[in-house]
């Protein structure tokens, strides 16, 4: 079992797009905060726990939520 982070460099996920468990779309990185990151995406913005991350390829955030699961922190900006 891998112990490596997820993410290495936070800031490199800036404007980065990311995408949910079940494959779909969320928004681009904005913002990094102490233990979240923001996603912006059309109309609303989402707060997403740096815990939630399953991977960064160097192209596109993999998260381990499904966007149902990622609807519950949608606020609009």
């Amino acid at each position: 079992m891998s112990t490596d982070p997820p993410v290495y460099n936070w800031d490199k996920i800036v404007l980065k797009p990311v995408r949910s468990k079940d494959n779909q779309d969320v928004g681009n990185v904005i913002s990094i905060e102490n233990d979240t990151f923001t996603v912006h995406s059309g109309r609303y913005e989402f707060i997403i726990s740096k815990n939630d991350v399953d991977g960064f390829n160097g192209g596109e955030v993999s998260l381990n939520k499904n966007y149902a699961e990622l609807s519950k922190n949608k606020k609009k900006p």
